[in-house]
């Protein structure tokens, strides 16, 4: 009974990491797993806490740039271009000014525009059209302006 308890409480975990999630909460004959991105403690039936700490964003790019997150600013689904056969916002290589538009997100049938933080050159697309994401994943890593420069 443990075993299987560790084992779906492993595989939430492995899950929470995979999509990025701030938050995981699991019930099931009795058995109510919370898990928190910040390290809170996940409990277990027998209201023993387990400390959880999903490891940090790391960027997937040489250490020669500091590397800036664009961020979802909302749980939906992420577009990478505004409709099926248009070409995408932004592609890597692709320079982008702050507050210039580089996917949409749709959430609750409704297509919100999210526009770039700052300034930089697009390095990775984190994210594939069609994938739903959760608030605070990473959909593009950018190369700042100030190191482009």
């Amino acid at each position: 009974m443990v075993t299987d308890e560790i084992a779906q409480t492993e595989t939430l975990l492995r899950l929470a990491r995979r999509f990025h999630l701030s938050e995981l909460e699991w019930q099931e004959d009795g058995l109510r797993i919370l898990i928190r991105r910040e390290g809170t403690p996940v409990e277990t039936p027998e209201g023993m806490s387990l400390p959880v700490s999903l490891p940090p964003k790391t960027p997937g790019v040489t250490s020669q740039a500091k590397l800036v997150d664009l961020c979802a600013p909302m749980t939906g689904v992420f577009y990478h271009a505004p409709s099926p056969d248009a070409p995408p916002y932004v592609e890597v290589g692709d320079f982008v000014e702050e507050g210039q538009i580089v996917c949409l997100i749709e959430a609750m049938k409704v297509f919100n525009e999210v526009p770039a933080e700052r300034s930089g050159r697009v390095v990775e697309v984190c994210a594939e059209s069609g994938q739903l994401v959760e608030q605070g994943a990473v959909l593009f890593r950018l190369e700042p302006e100030e190191e482009v420069a």
